[in-house]
């Protein structure tokens, strides 16, 4: 829906307020308290899931309440389905009530980890935007990829020369100075030495999010990330003795 009083503001002036509503929706999406239970649906089969398995056991969140997995394919329209259909699923399992054990019986929090790099290039990034809020599904979505995100971790940067995901990944690797990615195992090892440095990355990420407002690029901006929301929200999620930055909500 048009904001009224944006459109009778200079089109600079109404991308920036347009910029700043969508960022509060975001945070807002991104509450969270202890004990929520969170579904994450990642776009990689290896970076991603192990990087959030490994933030889970550090924040001392069980795997009853957080629940990472890939998505059915890698383009990010399946990765937000995936999602959808995990909660369907869920649900009908309660109906039946055949729900396991050790199985909570609903997600507070859905979230999909996805790169806007191809869904920009071949124009459908909108449709991913408008599926994930037709499904009730957030996005932690990093442009150019989510290596921008690992970056963050080792500096803050704004960088002009991370153009598509290939770039990211060389630029990241060639900054954090070590493979990470030949195999699980190997990746585990490399972000469990990067993990440490998550809050910095937060307000690397709020800092790159600033410029980008300030600047009234469009959307989504690139180089950015909204990992950072999931990151706090599962923060935010862990006993207070736990968390690694103060609550947002208390």
């Amino acid at each position: 829906m048009t904001d009224p009083h944006a459109s009778a503001l200079p089109w600079w002036q109404a991308r920036e307020i347009s910029l700043k509503r969508k960022a509060a929706e975001a945070f807002r999406a991104a509450c969270a308290e202890p004990g929520d239970a969170f579904l994450i649906v990642t776009e990689g089969t290896v970076s991603e899931p192990v990087y959030f398995e490994l933030l889970r056991k550090s924040l001392q969140l069980s795997t009853v309440t957080v629940k990472v997995i890939p998505g059915r394919a890698s383009d990010p329209r399946h990765v937000v389905q995936t999602a959808a259909d995990e909660v369907k699923a869920l649900a009908h399992r309660v109906r039946r009530k055949r729900t396991a054990v050790d199985e909570l019986d609903r997600f507070d929090h859905v979230w999909a980890v996805i790169d806007t790099d191809v869904a920009v290039r071949q124009g459908f990034w909108n449709d991913v935007v408008q599926k994930a809020r037709d499904l009730n599904v957030n996005l932690a979505h990093s442009t150019p990829c989510f290596e921008f995100w690992l970056l963050l971790h080792l500096q803050k940067t704004t960088r002009a020369d991370l153009v598509d995901g290939d770039a990211a990944k060389r630029i990241f690797r060639e900054v954090f100075g070590r493979d990470y990615s030949t195999n699980r195992s190997v990746t585990e090892v490399a972000f469990a030495e990067l993990l440490s440095l998550w809050p910095i990355a937060v307000r690397h990420a709020r800092q790159v999010r600033q410029h980008h407002v300030s600047a009234n690029t469009p959307p989504p901006p690139n180089p950015s990330t909204e990992a950072d929301l999931l990151t706090c929200a599962l923060n935010d999620a862990a006993q207070p003795h736990i968390r690694k930055i103060p609550c947002r909500y208390s």
